[in-house]
């Protein structure tokens, strides 16, 4: 498929594919013309890079866990080293402490806006009776 189907399908920008291979995220095929000619492990591996930024992992880290490309059909083939494997378990390890810390804080902000919500329901509702 070309880097147009493939913004169909991931929902990123041309720009931000383009942007994902030259900073050597992915390493995408090309024709003998020169064509980006993606694959669905091209997509699926561009849908997930796509998912850890949304999720706030670095560039640094995503550039780190990406270094060996897309390793999933490698891996059935004996392709890829253990050492390999665990730097990105480490990583996504890592990333997932870092999400269940920001979880945690955003349902203490989440439990303050409640309570000042409560506060002015309660407010408005005892007001309603004196024309607020």
């Amino acid at each position: 498929m070309n880097i147009k189907e493939a913004v169909e399908r991931t929902g990123l920008s041309a720009h931000t594919i383009r942007f994902y291979e030259r900073s050597g995220l992915i390493q995408i095929k090309r024709s003998a013309g020169g064509i980006r000619q993606f694959t669905d492990s091209d997509v699926n591996f561009l849908t997930f890079i796509a998912t850890l930024k949304k999720t706030g992992m670095s560039l640094e880290d995503i550039s780190e866990f990406t270094k060996e490309g897309c390793i999933l059909e490698r891996l059935e083939s004996g392709e890829i080293q253990k050492e390999k494997v665990n730097n990105r378990l480490s990583i996504l390890m890592e990333h997932r402490n870092k999400l269940i810390e920001q979880q945690k804080n955003i349902e203490v902000f989440i439990n303050t806006v409640n309570q000042k919500i409560l506060f002015y329901e309660e407010y408005i509702y005892k007001k309603a009776g004196e024309d607020f």
